[in-house]
């Protein structure tokens, strides 16, 4: 089993790249730099990823290798509140805006802070 120290340092990564994707976000809004939205929106998804893997790897001592692994573990494991969340993020941050470069600024920001939430709640 992994130690709360790989979560706290794995949480404390997260945090950082969002703050990151969070920057770029805000500076590719005023710039229109598309570019630029669909990196930031990626790397709010890679925060999620990290945040969701470590706390699976916490609990279960393993870390989900695909996106439909992290699915069935929080299944698994009871969690459908996060499984819901992380499937809503991945659609909007990472299908849409990243790869389908679908421009919607409120629903990409209203993901990001999905993001901004599960951290805080995997922080308690």
């Amino acid at each position: 089993m992994v130690t709360s120290n790989y979560l706290d340092c794995s949480l404390e990564t997260a945090e950082e790249i969002l703050r990151y994707a969070e920057e770029e976000f805000d500076k590719a809004l005023k710039t229109g730099d598309i570019l630029l939205y669909r990196n930031a929106a990626d790397k709010a998804f890679l925060s999620m990823i990290i945040a969701i893997n470590a706390y699976i790897s916490s609990k279960m001592g393993v870390i989900p290798k695909s996106h439909s692994e992290r699915r069935s573990l929080l299944r698994k494991m009871d969690r459908e509140d996060l499984r819901a969340i992380y499937s809503d993020v991945m659609k909007t941050l990472h299908e849409e805006a990243f790869y389908n470069g679908v421009y919607n600024p409120d629903e990409a920001r209203y993901a990001i802070n999905q993001v901004k939430n599960v951290l805080r709640e995997l922080r308690k």
